[in-house]
């Protein structure tokens, strides 16, 4: 959420963002076996050529398959895990199939 939000270049429509993020479920990790499973990941992603910049994006998706939960980013970090074949997680919007 911080990152959304630090993100912003405009003052303009904050207030309503933040209002409808207030809103929101947030989930947290369920256990410290989740932080494991996100190092995993992010060596599994180091050995094939890709550095997360971030652990951060790892833990978050790793959040996400824990909870049946899509994921909406656009970040190349996220868009590299998500990609790995690694977890069991979707974006949001879904991608069209290719064919």
């Amino acid at each position: 959420m911080a990152e959304v939000f630090r993100g912003l270049r405009r003052e303009q429509g904050r207030h309503a963002l933040q209002r409808s993020f207030e809103d929101l479920t947030f989930l947290e990790p369920s256990s410290i076996r989740l932080y494991f499973r996100a190092a995993d990941i992010y060596r599994r992603l180091c050995e094939i050529g890709h550095t997360v910049r971030s652990t951060v994006d790892c833990v978050i998706a790793v959040i996400a398959e824990e909870n049946g939960c899509y994921v909406l980013a656009r970040d190349r970090d996220m868009h590299a895990i998500l990609g790995s074949g690694a977890l069991r997680v979707r974006r949001w919007p879904s991608e069209p199939a290719r064919g």
